[in-house]
């Protein structure tokens, strides 16, 4: 883990709607670009070069440095489905 990419990521799958933890951590660690309008969703750049989405239960290491989720215009949205 380093300093650019502080966040362990464990496993997991999300459809989009819900998600589940799996065995094991990702191969990569992440750096939290922002939130989006999916709850407890957020872009995130990760340690292999990848975007991707990650769900904040997958976050091993978070701390409460991440700004508050805020949803743009107020609405809630489900969003594009994502794995580790």
């Amino acid at each position: 883990m380093s300093d650019e990419f502080p966040y362990e990521i464990k496993n997991f799958s999300y459809n989009g709607f819900t998600g589940r933890s799996l065995e094991g951590m990702a191969p990569y660690t992440a750096k939290f670009k922002e939130w989006t309008n999916d709850p407890g969703i957020g872009r995130f750049e990760c340690s292999d070069g990848e975007k991707r989405l990650v769900p904040s239960f997958a976050i091993t290491n978070m701390t409460d440095v991440l700004p508050k989720q805020t949803y743009e215009g107020g609405k809630q949205y489900f969003g594009a489905p994502s794995h580790s």
